[in-house]
């Protein structure tokens, strides 16, 4: 077998007629099975060990949060559409993703999803996937091979302005604003915003069949750490939610497709900090939350 090099090695992910290869940075697969010692009085040692659970796969990637696609009418990369989609849904039923790299591919469930955004810089992102395996369907399939997926986001002139950068993307939306009454409102300045959300699902198995029936989406937890410069002292014990619209930008300032967007339904502020630095100014920290 010929080694497989990096350039060579391209992540995609498909859902229905949407795809993408991912600007991804890395790529890692696992699959695992479960065993357990069996031991009984009247015996030294342990008679074997047998399977306690079904096999079980997942993937972990970290990639370049590009911007320009657009998924069943939504703007963004399939993760973020994948995440929006799943956060919004109604219903319960999940239906997996084909991820493959390498060679390598399983039909996933979405965990985790997380960005950042820094002032002037690239945002990254980061994706996890369980594979659970249908039917007789491995979790994962596949030898390392080279893969035939290009990387590229649109038009190849696209590729250096369709990524979410800070320099374009000034998350006012997120800023603390204090009004100490009678007095003129004090309002924060964002410094740089961690993003995340992660999904809660549980696979319905039957008797007499290793990899499970069908996949559930149960809940999700969403959060959003900002840095800025600004305290908030006055936290309330039940804090007001609202809605955060947040709009991801790139370098392409003239084009009307050069947008991201994130939503965040009935958040509250969960925590503030502040710490202070040599060199630097004083910093806070604020944590919104929401769950689905």
């Amino acid at each position: 077998m010929a080694t497989v090099f990096y350039d060579k090695a391209a992540v995609s992910v498909d859902w229905g007629t949407a795809g993408e290869t991912l600007l991804a940075s890395d790529f890692t697969v696992n699959l695992s099975s479960s065993a357990q010692p069996l031991y009984v009085i009247g015996s030294k040692g342990s008679l074997g060990q047998f399977p306690t659970s079904a096999r079980v796969g997942d993937v972990s990637f970290n990639f370049i949060t590009s911007l320009t696609g657009v998924n069943y009418g939504q703007k963004g990369n399939i993760i973020n559409f994948l995440a929006s989609g799943i956060k919004h849904s109604i219903g319960s039923m999940a239906s997996g993703v084909t991820i493959s790299g390498a060679g390598v591919k399983g039909i996933g469930f979405l965990n985790s999803y997380s960005l950042n955004v820094a002032s002037n810089s690239l945002s990254s992102s980061s994706a996890s996937f369980t594979f659970y395996g249908s039917g007789m369907q491995l979790p994962v399939s596949g030898r390392l091979a080279d893969s035939t997926s290009t990387v590229g986001i649109g038009s190849s002139t696209s590729l250096s302005t369709g990524v979410v950068h800070g320099r374009y993307t000034p998350l006012t939306t997120l800023k603390t604003t204090i009004n100490p009454g009678g007095g003129d409102a004090q309002q924060g300045t964002v410094f740089g915003a961690d993003y995340s959300i992660s999904f809660n699902h549980s696979p319905v198995y039957k008797l007499g069949q290793e990899f499970p029936v069908l996949s559930l989406y149960t809940t999700a937890q969403e959060s959003v750490n900002v840095t800025e410069d600004i305290f908030q002292s006055g936290l309330a014990f039940d804090e007001a939610a609202n809605n955060y619209l947040i709009d991801l930008h790139g370098l392409d300032t003239d084009s009307t497709n050069d947008k991201m967007q994130l939503e965040m339904i009935s958040g509250k502020q969960a925590s503030t900090s502040m710490s202070a630095g040599l060199d630097d100014i004083v910093r806070s920290q604020k944590t919104l939350t929401a769950a689905y």
